[in-house]
């Protein structure tokens, strides 16, 4: 069990949203999210912390752009030990071999840690958010291979800014978009995602039974349904990044 007593808040700040939690029985729990662009960003804060009991800890994944980090330290107990994790060479069972480990993003580390815990063993991690990463994490626990690429939703955005394209159904992912051209934008970019998740886990498992694929993300269910059309099965592990935090924050 961790060496801390009391209360611990765990926040995973991320490039869109920041999501905050209680630690419970090794966990998460309480998971709430804002969105950075919510004009009332910091009364939404302090209403919900409001209703949780004073923190001792606070621990902290941050992956936010500095201004926004700070926005959040500006609105912590300041009577509370607070620690701004940076991704280490190894914790919890899993190996990091970048050169410079801290260049790893702590949110890739954090959700290696959560799905190497739950398979005991190899699994491969996609985080669907602003960003997509795909890392893939050996029997033994070390990263072996880890990509990042643009979500399906910033190849919209970027696709729409350079043509006169308009925007189609939110739901045009489920579809082929053979009738459409806004429809077949949609399908093209999640059709990328899709290909590149299959790709990966072709190069990164012998089979699916060695190496489980785990999403996780604001769109994970989406692209699980996506990949499901194919056959092709993977798992939602929400808060994932969370969960990994909880299990760092528990280590010996």
């Amino acid at each position: 069990m961790s060496a801390h007593a009391g209360e611990t808040w765990l926040l995973d700040l991320g490039n869109s949203r920041a999501k905050l939690a209680r630690l419970a029985h090794g966990g998460p729990v309480d998971v709430s999210a804002l969105d950075w662009t919510q004009a009332d960003f910091a009364a939404q804060m302090g209403q919900l912390t409001s209703r949780w009991p004073r923190p001792s800890r606070v621990v902290v994944a941050s992956v936010a752009r500095a201004e926004l980090a700070d926005r959040v330290r500006a609105l912590l107990p300041t009577d509370a030990a607070t620690e701004w994790l940076r991704t280490p060479r190894r914790a919890c069972g899993v190996g990091n071999r970048y050169a410079k480990p801290e260049r790893l993003g702590i949110d890739r580390f954090l959700s290696m840690i959560a799905v190497h815990a739950r398979t005991g063993g190899a699994g491969l991690v996609i985080g669907c958010g602003t960003a997509m990463t795909l890392d893939a994490v050996s029997a033994g626990g070390e990263h072996v291979a880890g990509l990042i690429a643009l979500s399906p939703g910033r190849m919209l955005e970027a696709l729409r800014v350079e043509t006169a394209i308009a925007a189609s159904n939110p739901d045009a992912f489920s579809g082929d978009g053979g009738d459409d051209t806004a429809a077949a934008l949609q399908a093209g970019c999640w059709s990328a995602a899709g290909a590149l998740v299959e790709w990966f886990a072709a190069r990164h498992r012998v089979d699916p039974g060695e190496a489980p694929v785990w999403l996780h993300g604001g769109w994970s269910a989406q692209l699980a349904q996506w990949l499901a059309r194919d056959g092709f099965q993977a798992g939602v592990f929400e808060h994932a990044v969370l969960h990994g935090l909880a299990l760092f924050c528990d280590r010996p």
